[in-house]
């Protein structure tokens, strides 16, 4: 009879870690259409995660942070166990957490089960990478963890988008939290800011047998340039350089001559790193800017942050990415170290943060559009693993 009741038990245990297995597979499958349909994307109560998932609930909280306080969003849902925690950041945009991509992204992480907190990062808004993000995106880990009804604090995530992903794992590698943090997503993130000058500036880019040329993007030259140009250290200089290219396509003056005899030596450098179309050059105009400019560049490098981090990596990037070179994604990858505790996808169904636009023939569709697909399958049910 014993013997009966265990192998009963043993049974139930298979059929409960079966089904739940299967369940994950479903949401995972869901979830991915919904981030693929466009049409979902002012409309996210539509999305296919609706047939099975009860919509979440949404409040605007405010946290204390270490220099103001922090305006964000708390997506859950009602009546649940404690849930996995996710700290989730915008990258480099004016809207901040109410980007309608990021909302859509909210509402369906919290629909597959987890507990999701959006800070607004004053930084990220005024497209800076800020430290002072940083602050605020640990003590919103923080004030997430404390909410223990409707979170598990042994099952905390932290994913970044774009340049956010920086201060992401920046926070992740901070002493306060990297013991508490299970794991981090980056996707379309960055591992270099001399690589990704490199690449926004003249087009290359190289990492091991990995190597190619886009189309440089006056766009991320311009999110460069607004995200650099206070820490160059002559005023008038700054004034000067933000007349060159005072808007996002960078167009300069007609006649930018008179205004380029204005610059100082320092100021000039920066012009010409913005303009040098070749990649050999990069690394010594950027020894040459102001050393306020530099030492910046320097801090914002991951080399330095990885190994600090004890979390599970969860890396995607767009092969096609005009902003951020998916080569940055195979160094930040190839720095963990340890196989076993990174998971990288390039998907080629993505350009930046974005969804392709591409139409795919009919021989492309089996040769790149489903494997792509099933990569991107992937990396979705190893992030929703993380509530396990």
């Amino acid at each position: 009879m014993k013997k009966l009741s265990i192998a009963a038990a043993l049974l139930l245990l298979l059929f409960v870690v079966f089904f739940s297995q299967i369940r994950l597979g479903v949401l995972t499958a869901l979830f991915m259409w919904d981030m693929l349909d466009g049409s979902t994307l002012n409309a996210p109560e539509r999305g296919k995660l609706a047939w099975l998932t009860p919509p979440p609930a949404m409040k605007t909280i405010e946290i204390a942070g270490k220099h103001d306080n922090i305006a964000a969003d708390l997506y859950y849902v009602e009546g649940r166990r404690p849930r996995a925690g996710l700290l989730l950041t915008h990258g480099i945009i004016e809207d901040g957490k109410n980007d309608p991509r990021l909302r859509r992204f909210a509402i369906s992480l919290a629909r597959v089960g987890f507990t999701v907190l959006v800070p607004d990062l004053k930084g990220m808004k005024s497209f800076r990478i800020a430290f002072s993000d940083v602050d605020d995106i640990v003590a919103s880990t923080h004030y997430l963890a404390t909410l223990k009804e409707i979170v598990d604090p042994a099952k905390l995530g932290l994913m970044g988008f774009s340049y956010a992903a920086g201060p992401t794992m920046m926070a992740a590698a901070a002493p306060e939290l990297r013991d508490h943090v299970k794991f981090v997503v980056s996707f379309g993130g960055y591992y270099d800011p001399i690589d990704v000058i490199r690449f926004i500036t003249t087009g290359y880019f190289e990492y091991g047998r990995e190597k190619g040329y886009l189309q440089p993007q006056p766009y991320g030259k311009w999110v460069f340039f607004q995200n650099n140009v206070d820490y160059v250290g002559n005023e008038n200089d700054r004034k000067i350089l933000r007349e060159i290219f005072k808007n996002e396509q960078m167009e300069a003056p007609a006649n930018i001559a008179p205004l380029l005899q204005r610059l100082t030596s320092n100021g000039k450098y920066v012009y010409e790193l913005l303009t040098n179309t070749d990649p050999n050059q990069t690394a010594d105009l950027v020894q040459k800017i102001d050393p306020r400019l530099r030492d910046y560049l320097q801090k914002l490098s991951m080399a330095p942050v990885v190994p600090a981090i004890r979390a599970r990596f969860i890396i995607g990037h767009g092969s096609t990415d005009p902003l951020i070179p998916y080569t940055e994604s195979l160094r930040l990858a190839d720095a963990v170290g340890d196989k076993l505790r990174v998971h990288v996808a390039i998907l080629r169904l993505f350009t930046h943060v974005d969804p392709s636009q591409n139409k795919f023939s009919f021989k492309q569709y089996f040769t790149v559009y489903i494997p792509s697909a099933l990569q991107f399958y992937s990396l979705i049910y190893d992030l929703l693993s993380q509530q396990q």
